[in-house]
């Protein structure tokens, strides 16, 4: 069995404590991700620790650089994948970041906005999001 390690990561911004969500790009092979709200982050490499690979993943997707050390784990989960087998560990990360950072998105994503916790709360996003930010909320980083 392979195993497969994903960092996303939830994003506030400090100066008015929105958070980043970004809009995938249309995907034709994928329609159930194609256009659809997505936190940064992606696959980690061999040789990467899974702090590492999700700052890199917010790097390329978002331009936003994040020092993995100040990636804070918020949430773990971990399912067996219906295609073909593959163990994946998905854990989300929190950061903060300082100012108006200037976004700069990858062919992966085609719009990114910044959300208040309210308006992520009521967000229309895939599974297990709605999980992860309600619990998020109920541990105090969405707020």
């Amino acid at each position: 069995m392979s195993i497969l390690n994903v960092g996303k990561a939830l994003i506030r911004r400090k100066t008015d404590g929105k958070y980043l969500i970004l809009t995938s790009s249309k995907w034709e092979e994928r329609p159930d991700r194609s256009q659809k709200p997505d936190l940064p982050g992606g696959t980690v490499e061999a040789g990467e620790t899974i702090e590492q690979g999700c700052a890199r993943e917010i790097q390329e997707e978002a331009g936003l650089s994040v020092d993995p050390a100040d990636l804070t784990l918020v949430h773990a989960f971990s399912f067996i994948s219906d295609k073909d087998g593959t163990a994946i560990n998905r854990l989300i990360y929190f950061a903060e970041v300082e100012g108006e950072p200037e976004v700069t998105l990858s062919w992966e994503h085609e719009a990114y906005t910044w959300l208040t916790a309210e308006e992520l709360l009521a967000l229309e996003i895939r599974e297990p999001y709605p999980l992860v930010f309600k619990h998020c909320r109920d541990i105090g980083v969405l707020v």
